[in-house]
């Protein structure tokens, strides 16, 4: 029996010496029993390394074990363990769960059972008491140790009572993996399998006190023990303090020591690698940098490099793309100018979260394949989707996000259309609940399109047939565990995932990349550990009952503690990983990424359910736990020696300037040490280097060509000529191919338009349309393509837009009107009482006919139809101070019109049309009720951009001819009004101030008979208008001789004439443009707005103004002189060609 250490820093040759003199003495003593200890995740290597090196390629009397392999070897022998052994899943679901039962028991932690996290937390803390065997017993002496300290006494209380309720769980059926090794010792002196073997631990960093309490009955059962420790050879008998850098190899060689001392075990005199080797440096032979580093790095006093050197270096990076960017051409040098192989390179960083993805998606842009190492959670994969959101289906009632998240999993026996076809419905009408879906859907919602009812019926009782039996044993009060679980699992048989699953990973096998081959692993595991998690539960907590969302969530637990290992589908490509998880092997360059202060070390969030103080003062009572802070930041040091001196040949640092969100982030603190060691070491900036440096992959290669093409509009560099035609004559071949890419490049868009016949056909012999319409076609004539011809629609939704409001306003406000012409009540004779109670009744019956009920479906829908109602009350009493100020008497509400000509069939209404009959005279007013705020604008009817006051008008006034056929028919008026209970500033004239603010806008006839009938105010002497008078009603002012100020919006009786018929030209101008086929994009851009901003098609359109052949109209702006000018001269209307050409701005 003998303990015996081999000593050596980083890269000394320790294991290559220990491997060495293991297969010697195995050759030598073939019937001799030797064990190799490594930590889990080396064993693979280890027995690769071990075959490798051995002169029979093979390792028949060495077996290399991790020590969970060796407990079960000897179990195996011994029958010691007949409980099952808790894994992650397993622990998370039975903290969760006892958690819940405890709940009411606990002082602190009752608030923090259902918070995301704290599961996770309390799982750590459990499996940290464990591993340091810290029972019941020693939790109670914890605690005499906290006394005078109430939080922390009731931090122990609570951990006490889920640690009692965790450990009576597990009574004798389940072992934590932690303790497997207490149990081992327990039976080891049985067991006959490590009787004089020859025992080598390589690997180690450091032992939990189990291990220790193991490695004691190893050393008495072994013929040897033979331990390496990562050291300096100079440190040996020197004491470690806590800040040093082998104080972890010194604290476990001298724990060890202790152990045999106390066994009286012969403790060999150490192994000293370099010194056998002469100095030699095994790893390092190539690099006298990298063996300076190793050498100082962290130590204290050290000695600098003063040499030159490039072994080791620093890229400045703007923000961790840049700094991968970087690194993958510098990658791409190695492979081409120093023939490197992919394995030989190896990506690592502190923050994988940030830069895996980044780092993987440079590589595949420069053809090189890689292996990101990391263990990928499974809530994302679609089997477990599939599950969660079925859950979520019955948890949450059928509501609208669980039923989808359900439907489009990929995993359902539904296509894609009928799912959309499906999600309209139940949108259209804000279908949730079950009860909803038990009934047949009858009803149909406005759309261009048909509704398909049978279809949307058949997914909805697919639906309720298939969810029916999970929904009823979930939500039974009765049901087992075990019952939901299997309620599950049948869920997973109706739709046959298992063969689903199978029929992805043989599609991902025969599509042949790498990143499928990886897919296809991930895929292969997925359903087996999916019914290892139901296993488990059923196991575990298999006949309890438990409320739905309780098991819900310890499901749900299950899920997010599982994880995915995948392994890497081939030996020769590059590994991205983890400066802490992840194993370098015989690399000879390391790039480490994201060397930035919070990565380097990692920031410590704090929290925890011990403090770092808290864990001190346990530490200073010789009660052993997990690493303080403090401890954590010395061991990183150790951590980070460990893999800066992973490389051989080459070692790259990077750090950012800026994070991933923009903000200023500074170096890691490493990398000043680094520079005091190598005062000659050069800093670069990559964001400094010359186009010429990017060395080229394949499409990383075709990305940057692209960006030259696009900035370089005259002559190219020499060597971007020579890589275009590198592409063109395909010596270079990427993914993407150099025609598509020129063609996005060089990209100019050309449009035709479409034919008369398609035109036709599409629109058919007459254009059946609306003012909107004709609006839509002046704004942008591809915009009204897209509506009018393909007829694309947004998506009908189950809410209250401004236009359902506005539509709601017109029909409370007709319902109204038409209720003072039942009663036969003029409105300037309406009274109060009348008005008001009218109102109430008016709106409460447009409520209950808007459509989908949706006014009744929320408070905020309610409030809604109060706010309606209000309004409508300020309305009536704004219309009839308006009415009651002037002559006029409403003629008609919701006046029906069209108009024909040879392309165009207008129809339309007229919200109101008031008429005063005088003389054998009719004077005609109209006016169009908005519930926005709309202005009346001169320049944007001249434009087409707003046509509605101008039609209205001339089709009332047609109308008005055919009734009144012996009358005379003058125009009055156009106007809008807004629709609105203004807020304004409290005075003595509140009513008066809102009824300025409610005056109606647009054009008004200028005779000074005219303006006196709609308001009364300006009637002054001898048929002269009343002097300095701003109406309340209309936009008219006038000064004080009596004329009309600038800030009237008043035209001639002519002019309004000539506007009717120049709208009427236009309008047809316009239709025999669209049946001509013009679908040109031509978007009209005027002073601070365009056609763009609110246009819906926005998406699908393609408008871009850095394309060329795409352009604004810019409509020049006009004064009301200018206007009028332009319409009075019939040569200049506004012509066919004005529409499609214009002032254009662009490419």
């Amino acid at each position: 029996m003998s303990l015996q250490f081999v000593i050596g820093g980083s890269g000394a040759g320790k294991s290559y010496q220990l491997y060495q003199r293991v297969i010697e003495s195995s050759l030598k003593e073939p019937k001799g029993k030797f064990l190799i200890l490594v930590p889990e995740q080396f064993t693979l290597q280890t027995q690769k390394d071990l075959v490798t090196m051995h002169p029979k390629k093979g390792i028949h009397n060495i077996d290399i074990l991790s020590f969970l392999r060796l407990a079960f070897r000897i179990f195996e022998e011994t029958g010691g363990n007949d409980r099952l052994v808790l894994e992650d899943t397993g622990k998370s679901m039975i903290v969760k769960k006892v958690m819940m039962e405890k709940r009411n028991d606990l002082i602190l932690f009752g608030a923090n059972v259902k918070k995301q996290g704290f599961v996770e937390e309390m799982k750590s803390i459990i499996s940290e008491l464990a591993q340091y065997s810290i029972h019941t017993d020693e939790l109670q002496k914890m605690k005499e140790v906290a006394k005078g300290k109430p939080l922390l006494n009731h931090k122990l209380t609570d951990i006490m009572t889920i640690y009692q309720a965790y450990e009576e769980f597990l009574q004798d059926k389940y072992i934590n993996s932690e303790e497997i090794l207490d149990l081992l010792c327990d039976v080891i002196d049985d067991s006959s399998f490590v009787n004089d073997s020859e025992i080598c631990l390589d690997g180690f960093t450091g032992f939990t006190p189990s291990q220790y309490k193991l490695l004691s009955h190893l050393m008495k059962k072994a013929k040897s023990v033979t331990v390496t420790i990562t050291m300096d050879e100079s440190q040996i008998n020197r004491k470690q303090e806590e800040h040093q850098l082998f104080y972890l190899s010194g604290k476990m060689a001298e724990k060890l020591t202790d152990l045999a001392i106390t066994q009286k075990i012969e403790i060999k005199p150490p192994i000293l690698v370099a010194s056998e080797n002469g100095g030699y440096s095994y790893r390092f032979h190539n690099s006298m940098a990298l063996s300076a580093l190793e050498k100082n790095i962290f130590r204290y006093p050290y000695k600098s490099f003063t040499e030159e050197q490039d072994d080791i270096s620093i890229t400045a990076a703007k923000d961790p793309m840049a700094e991968a960017r970087h690194a993958v051409i510098e990658i791409t040098r190695l492979l081409r100018e120093e023939e490197y192989r992919y394995k030989d390179i190896a990506i690592v960083s502190g923050a994988m979260e940030v830069y895996g993805d980044i780092v993987k998606r440079e590589l595949e842009l420069a053809g090189i394949p890689c292996f990101v190492d990391h263990k990928k959670n499974i809530l994302t994969n679609p089997v477990v989707e599939f599950l969660r959101s079925a859950l979520d289906v019955v948890t949450h009632n059928f509501d609208y996000e669980a039923i989808f998240r359900f439907l489009k999993c990929g995993l359902t026996d539904f296509t894609m259309d009928e799912i959309d076809l499906f999600e309209n419905y139940v949108i259209a009408f804000g279908i949730r609940g079950k009860y909803r879906y038990e009934h047949e859907w009858e009803r149909k919602y406005k759309t261009n399109y048909e509704v398909d009812l049978e279809k949307i019926n058949y997914v909805r009782e697919c639906i309720l047939k298939e969810f029916t039996p999970l929904y009823e044993t979930l939500t039974s009060k009765k049901s087992s565990v075990r019952e939901c679980v299997n309620a599950l699992y049948n869920l997973l048989c109706t739709y046959h995932i298992e063969e689903k699953i199978h029929i992805f990973v043989e599609k991902f096998k025969a599509q042949g990349e790498k990143e499928d081959k990886l897919r296809a692993k991930e895929y292969e595991q997925i359903y087996r550990m999916v019914l290892e998690i139901f296993d488990r539960m059923v196991e575990l907590l298999g006949e309890d009952v438990l409320p739905l969302k309780e098991f819900r969530d310890i499901l749900d637990t299950g899920f997010r503690e599982a994880k995915v290992g995948l392994i890497p589908p081939s030996i020769d490509q590059i590994l991205v990983g983890d400066i802490e998880r992840t194993r370098l092997k015989d690399i000879k360059a390391l790039f480490f990424l994201g060397v930035n202060d919070g990565i380097v070390p990692k920031a410590n969030p704090g929290g925890g359910i011990l403090s770092d103080a808290e864990r001190q003062l346990f530490a200073d009572h010789e009660i052993e736990l997990s690493p303080t802070k403090r401890q954590t930041a010395y061991l990183t040091e150790f951590y980070l020696y460990l893999n800066l001196t992973k490389p051989q040949n080459k070692l790259y640092l990077y750090y950012s300037k800026l994070d991933v969100s923009g903000k200023s982030i500074r170096a890691s603190y490493l990398l000043g040490k680094i520079s005091k060691i190598f005062p000659k070491l050069k800093i670069y900036d990559a964001d400094r280097k010359s186009r010429e440096d990017e060395l080229l992959g394949t499409d990383q290669g075709l990305s940057y060509l692209i960006s030259v093409l696009r900035d370089y509009e005259g002559e190219q560099p020499k060597l971007w000529r020579e890589v275009y035609h590198l592409y063109v004559s395909g010596q270079i071949k990427g993914r993407i191919s150099l025609d598509k890419v020129l063609q996005g490049v060089f990209y100019q868009n050309y449009e035709q338009g479409l034919t008369k016949e398609v035109a036709r056909k599409l629109y058919g012999e007459t254009l059946l349309g609306s003012v909107t319409r004709m609006e839509k076609y002046a704004a942008c004539a591809f915009a009204h393509f897209l509506q009018y011809g393909l007829s694309l629609e947004e998506r009908q939704e189950y809410k209250i837009s401004m236009p359902d409001i506005g539509s709601l306003f017109h029909e409370a406000l007709e319902r109204f009107s038409k209720a003072l012409k039942e009663l036969d009540i003029s409105w300037h004779e309406l009274p109060e009482d009348v008005r008001i109670s009218l109102g109430e009744r008016c709106v409460r019956e447009a409520v209950e006919n808007f459509g989908n009920g949706i006014l009744e479906s929320s408070k905020r829908s309610a409030y809604l139809a109060t706010r309606v109602e209000r309004i409508l009350q300020r309305t009536t009493k704004t219309l009839t101070h308006q009415l009651q100020q002037g002559v006029f008497e409403p003629g008609s509400y919701e006046q029906y019109f069209s108009h024909a000509d040879r392309y165009l069939n207008l129809r339309g209404r007229i919200d109101r049309v008031d008429l005063y009959e005088q003389d054998g005279k009719l004077y005609v007013k109209v006016i169009d009720y908005k519930s926005g705020s709309t202005s009346f604008d001169l320049m944007n009817l001249y434009y087409g951009l707003q046509l509605q006051l101008g039609v209205y008008l001339s089709a009332a006034m047609e109308l008005m001819k055919e009734q009144y056929p012996n009358h005379e028919i003058h125009p009055a008026g156009v106007f809008y009004y807004n629709l609105d209970d203004p807020i304004v500033t409290k005075s003595s004239s509140v009513e008066e101030d809102i009824e300025k603010k409610l005056a109606m806008n647009g054009l008004v006839n200028a005779s000074k008979v005219v303006v006196p009938l709609l308001d009364t105010s300006f009637c002054g002497d001898e048929g002269e208008l009343a002097p300095s008078t701003k109406s309340t009603v209309i936009p008219v002012e006038t000064g004080k001789d009596g004329t009309f100020t600038k800030r009237s919006s008043v035209a001639k009786e002519e002019e309004l004439i000539t506007l009717t018929d120049y709208i009427k030209d236009l309008m047809h101008r316009f239709s025999e443009q669209i049946m001509e086929g013009k679908v040109r994009h031509n978007p009209y851009r005027a002073k601070n707005r365009n056609a763009c901003t609110y246009c819906s098609f926005q998406s699908v359109c393609g408008f871009d103004c850095k394309v060329s052949g795409f352009s604004y109209r810019n409509l020049k702006t006009l004064n009301k002189e200018e206007v009028w000018n332009l319409i009075k001269k019939e040569d200049e209307f506004f012509g066919k060609d004005e529409l499609d050409t214009g002032a254009t701005e662009g490419n």
